[in-house]
């Protein structure tokens, strides 16, 4: 898409208006781009779905005579929320469907429209409706069952060996990855301080948890340890962020994976152990995460990644269960069952094989 064709829509490229991104003008001219045919008569909203960003899904009406395949109902995510754009906003994930979502073997919603608005910083993405396509997605509060994870683990192997450091498959992408998609790990742990990061820990998020793992100082340290980890390592483009409201299923059951905000360049393991230690019951993953990993480094070989040594994985998988376990402390802008069923499991995966011992934190 160029930079004319964007700056032409009525109300710019990225509006932070929901009104104007609801209407039939900036519909249309947005929608023409890739149908010309289209002329967007009314929308009407079937779901909103507001976090630090907000999500509105509608149908849309069409005049007749419209192209066949124009999509029948869109899915925008935007910061529309005054108070959301106040704390920040991040394009990460609008660039990697503007770059990177149709190169990659990995299951994305169809994006119509991604793009920021240079002036104001906003990001704003505009994809089929998935629903309505017969998708189903992950509920946050339902764990994955071992074969719905292995699922998942394919889609991140096939994700990883496409990006990893000096494969044939990382040459021919366009973008410099780490540039591009920069590791998020230091910048993480600066969102919040210890003293307000300690009082968000002990707030009942990981009720039973040692205190020596709720130590703030201790999970700051295990994320400066793992950013210097990683520049020792071979990396690839990791998603950061898979838990099971991140994933959904198409009409045949195939996974895919949503919500790449946290997008970054970075070790594979970051999203093995998060996944693992998110998606499933703590005793289910006692008995099966040793033997998922190894379906996910033989998977990963599959895709073509660069085969890595298993008692080595070991050790990394272990060592990395801290990030998630940080992103779930640091979560505020969540519902309370939700960050206290992912805080709890992270947590007790990072006791459980002595995260922070491995790290030497």
């Amino acid at each position: 898409m160029s930079a004319r064709a964007v700056t032409r829509l009525p109300g710019g490229p990225a509006p932070h208006d929901e009104a104007v991104v609801l209407s039939p003008a900036w519909l249309t001219a947005v929608l023409r781009q890739r149908h010309p045919g289209a002329t967007v008569t009314a929308t009407d909203v079937t779901e909103r779905i507001q976090t630090v960003a907000t999500k509105v899904r509608f149908d849309v009406a069409y005049e007749s005579g419209a192209t066949a395949d124009a999509p029948p109902a869109l899915c925008v995510k935007a910061y529309f929320n005054p108070v959301a754009r106040q704390r920040g906003t991040s394009r990460a994930e609008v660039d990697f469907y503007r770059r990177l979502a149709g190169t990659l073997p990995v299951r994305t919603p169809p994006c119509v429209h991604a793009e920021v608005d240079d002036e104001t910083g906003h990001p704003l993405l505009l994809m089929h409706d998935l629903v309505v396509a017969g998708a189903e997605f992950g509920d946050p509060l339902m764990g994955f069952g071992r074969d719905q994870a292995a699922g998942t683990l394919d889609q991140l192997a096939a994700l990883h060996a496409a990006t990893w450091d000096g494969s044939p498959k990382r040459q021919a992408l366009t973008p410099d990855l780490a540039t591009a998609f920069p590791p998020r790990l230091t910048s993480l742990a600066r969102h919040l301080g210890p003293e307000r990061l300690q009082a968000q820990l002990d707030d009942g998020r990981a009720p039973g948890i040692p205190a020596e793992v709720r130590r703030a100082d201790r999970l700051l340290a295990a994320m400066g340890a793992l950013a210097g980890f990683s520049d020792r390592h071979p990396r690839c483009l990791v998603h950061g962020d898979v838990h099971t409201g991140n994933v959904y299923a198409t009409a045949d059951g195939s996974p895919g994976l949503i919500d790449w905000q946290v997008v970054q360049y970075g070790v594979w393991a970051l999203d093995v152990a998060y996944h693992l230690a998110a998606v499933l019951d703590p005793d289910e993953r006692v008995r099966s995460e040793r033997e998922l990993l190894d379906h996910y480094l033989d998977r990963l070989a599959t895709h073509g990644g660069r085969p890595l040594d298993r008692d080595e994985a070991w050790w990394a998988y272990r060592a990395h269960l801290p990030y998630g376990f940080f992103l779930w402390g640091i979560t505020r802008a969540v519902d309370r069952p939700i960050t206290q069923r992912h805080a709890s499991r992270l947590a007790q995966a990072v006791a459980r094989h002595d995260s922070f011992g491995l790290l030497g934190v």
